[in-house]
């Protein structure tokens, strides 16, 4: 059984956050005077700060955010029977006791038609759809969830998206994206926003980009596309899109790209980030897997493997430039 000067302990973290005025602290000081008190009030605060400094770590805002999708856009009964009204009602008065379980600064989501879902620098986040279609959305990324009767549609707005769609469904499943839609049919594709262009890569099934005044394109496994003001091109590069959307598993992979390309991956998901000093160093070409976020192994790789040299300036900016 909860000791319940734990409970008590809780309910008056959330009263002082509330209502921190003079009045509410000195009841919570005579309380907090009190044999035990002390130590409960140490208890549930250590609890608090525990999960306060995980909560935006992108594995776990994932798993709430997967939560919620579920929970927001499935399709309300019609009518709850007596006893689920009674659990209901248990469920908000127990809200208050596991405020330190769910921090004050999780983030929002919106339980509407069009709920939206979004990602801060080096955040990752995976949520699993009301159809049973996967999202997962890259660092610093927002996509709008539009479903409708006749259509799954999507609207990533911003960064980078891998939709992995659920089979054996009638309604299409649609991505605006850049002033061009991409329709699937149970398959898997990467979506990125790039600045004036919109990057489309097959890693499985069969999808059509249409818009921007252009003909419908048909892409096939290993398809990219990129479509801009200047028009469409795909190429198709075995393994590629898969290369492309590494960074749904945690990792960037470079194939003999400049460093230039290969810092502006990195910086993606980093502050203060990364410059390079010099058009030489830029144009050093590299080939790797590092982990996104994880800027010491890469850096580390390039002072071995390379004729660079890597300091840090007074911004805690590093800088890399060519070797004397």
């Amino acid at each position: 059984m909860t000791d319940p000067r734990l409970i008590d302990a809780a309910g008056w973290a959330e009263r002082l956050e509330g209502d921190p005025s003079a009045a509410t602290r000195a009841r919570f000081a005579a309380w907090h005077a009190q044999p035990g008190h002390c130590e409960a009030w140490a208890v549930v605060t250590a609890a608090h700060k525990a999960v306060t400094d995980v909560a935006d770590h992108s594995d776990l805002l994932a798993l709430r955010h997967a939560a919620v999708a579920r929970v927001a856009l499935a399709r309300p009964p019609a009518r709850l029977a007596p006893w689920a009204w009674a659990a209901a009602a248990c469920a908000v008065a127990a809200a208050p006791l596991a405020w330190w379980q769910y921090p004050a600064r999780a983030p929002a989501v919106q339980v509407a038609a069009a709920p939206v879902y979004r990602t801060a620098v080096g955040q990752r986040l995976m949520v699993t759809l009301s159809d049973g279609s996967r999202l997962t959305l890259d660092t610093a990324s927002r996509v709008r969830v539009a479903y409708t009767a006749t259509e799954r549609r999507l609207v990533l707005e911003e960064g980078q998206a891998l939709f992995e769609v659920a089979k054996h469904q009638s309604r299409p499943f649609v991505v605006a994206a850049g002033g061009r839609s991409v329709t699937a049919h149970g398959t898997s594709f990467d979506v990125r926003l790039h600045p004036g262009a919109v990057q489309v890569a097959l890693v499985e099934g069969k999808v059509i980009v249409a818009g921007g005044g252009a003909a419908p394109v048909a892409l096939a496994p290993d398809d990219v596309l990129t479509a801009s003001e200047l028009g469409v091109s795909v190429r198709h590069v075995p393994g590629l899109p898969q290369r492309l959307a590494s960074w749904s598993e945690g990792r960037l992979v470079f194939e003999d790209e400049t460093l230039q390309q290969a810092v502006a991956e990195m910086n993606r998901y980093a502050t203060p980030g990364i410059a390079i000093a010099d058009a030489a160093a830029a144009r050093i070409r590299i080939s790797g897997s590092f982990r996104t976020g994880d800027v010491r192994p890469f850096l580390d790789a390039l002072r071995i493997g390379f004729p660079v040299t890597v300091r840090r300036d007074r911004d805690g900016r590093t800088i890399i430039g060519s070797r004397p």
